[in-house]
């Protein structure tokens, strides 16, 4: 004949076994038999002896004190004496806070099951989009060609070309960095200049390039303002941004020599 095998339910205290037995008597918590509520929780005692199971203290506890509730509860009460406190009072309380947490666990464990590994990102302000002229960037292109035109018509002019290997190797590079505050310093001192004046400042080609990509730089910025006039395309420092000159720089040098 087979051995008869027992399962018994685990429970993490007495409050939880407590709990469970009111569920499944589907009685009030406020309004708990406890004459019935102790028989059984002393028969789950003793079932756990009889495996062998070692009974915490906390359950013995909780044993003796439905015991005084039960024997609070059958003695006569006094006529004389004022409306008294139920002796089941502070266990409804506590029956009730330790259900109140334990679905509140249950809540976040499932959180835990789901969102658990993952990494949250703070939010970041990705700012606004650079609002230009409807046909800035075709404008931008076209002024820099003119520009950059006129550095071929003759050596004599103020931009030169580079036109030897030995020009593009011993000439000096030119940062981006120092264009942006180069600009950034003409605008500030004059208010307003075109596109030509910010430049023809450039002495070879190789700072008109670095130039155009500072005023590119200045502008994605939103650091400078561009207005076009009969034709022509005119810059102002934005009052919208207050950044310093540092802050406008590159991460890395850039700079070139051709």
């Amino acid at each position: 004949m087979d051995e008869l095998k027992f399962s018994l339910e685990a429970f993490e205290g007495p409050l939880d076994l407590l709990l469970s037995l009111i569920n499944k008597n589907k009685v009030s918590i406020y309004d708990i038999p406890i004459a019935l509520i102790f028989e059984q929780y002393t028969a789950h005692l003793d079932e756990m002896r009889a495996m062998d199971m070692e009974v915490a203290g906390e359950f013995i506890v909780m044993a003796a004190e439905l015991m005084l509730i039960k024997s609070r509860m059958l003695l006569p009460k006094s006529p004389e004496a004022e409306e008294e406190e139920d002796p089941r009072a502070a266990l409804a309380a506590a029956l009730a806070e330790y259900q109140r947490i334990k679905s509140k666990a249950a809540l976040l464990g499932g959180l835990y099951d789901v969102y658990n590994g993952r990494v949250a990102k703070e939010p970041e302000d990705i700012g606004r989009e650079i609002e230009l002229l409807p046909h800035a960037p075709e404008q931008l292109i076209k002024a820099f060609r003119r520009i950059l035109d006129r550095t071929f018509e003759a050596d004599t002019r103020s931009i030169a070309p580079a036109r030897t290997i030995k020009n593009l190797y011993s000439a000096k590079v030119v940062p981006v960095s120092a264009k942006i505050l180069g600009l950034m310093r003409m605008l500030r001192r004059r208010g307003e200049c075109s596109f030509d004046e910010l430049m023809l400042t450039s002495k070879t080609r190789s700072e008109l390039v670095a130039a155009f990509m500072a005023l590119l730089e200045l502008l994605r910025v939103r650091r400078v303002n561009m207005e076009e006039r009969g034709g022509e395309l005119f810059f102002t420092l934005s009052l919208e941004k207050h950044t310093g000159e540092n802050d406008l720089l590159p991460s890395e040098e850039v700079g070139f020599n051709a």
